[in-house]
């Protein structure tokens, strides 16, 4: 791993200056500057709150966990990933009214959830595929990211499962494209094959 890299892997537990708080559930890229804007911290503490953490904020991230420079208190005043947008009954009837339609019943309200993503940026959650130049090459397992840019240096990738799993870094620079549910390399299998497993001896 490059020397003073953050090592933003998923579900990595974070912790605030003041103790736990929860794990890494997404790492937000702008796939234009190629940097880790956000992290998706998932709260430990019920309900689960998914909290959108900025980059800033991110003290120290190795392999084992990730370190914030803001307490609990201070990250739960931090915006909900979730966004929830809620339509009253009132709502429907006056779409009803606006276009002359009557209603055989009253209608109840509606809440729609929406993630707050950045607009322009992709939400990494750990399962997207990994496409090569030749096919699936395996799935993201999180980034490293310089801690004074945030600028993406490396891709975690997870190739194969259980006891033939292996994890390699693949620099940013073999990265074609980020898309909503997949990122595309502009490698070969075989190019990534010849990269050493991070976990290796």
């Amino acid at each position: 791993m490059p020397e003073n890299a953050l090592d933003l892997a998923l579900n990595a537990p974070v912790a605030a200056t003041d103790g736990p708080l929860g794990r890494v559930a997404h790492v937000i890229i702008n796939p234009e500057s190629g940097t880790a804007t956000h992290l998706v911290v998932r709260e430990d503490a019920l309900p689960n709150t998914l909290r959108l953490v900025p980059k800033k904020y991110c003290g120290q991230a190795g392999p084992g966990a990730v370190t914030l420079t803001i307490s609990r208190k201070r990250a739960g005043e931090l915006k909900e990933y979730i966004q929830a947008d809620y339509y009253p009954p009132s709502f429907f009837l006056g779409l009803a009214k606006a276009e002359e339609t009557r209603l055989p019943i009253a209608p109840s309200g509606w809440t729609f959830e929406h993630p707050a993503t950045p607009e322009g940026s992709v939400a990494l959650a750990g399962h997207e595929p990994v496409l090569a130049t030749d096919g699936r090459a395996g799935r993201v397992d999180g980034v490293l990211a310089d801690p004074h840019t945030g600028r993406v240096t490396h891709l975690l990738l997870r190739q194969g499962h259980l006891w033939g799993a292996r994890e390699v870094q693949v620099p940013a620079g073999l990265v074609s494209r980020y898309e909503d549910g997949q990122v595309v390399l502009s490698v070969d299998k075989a190019a990534l094959g010849a990269l050493p497993d991070v976990h290796a001896g």
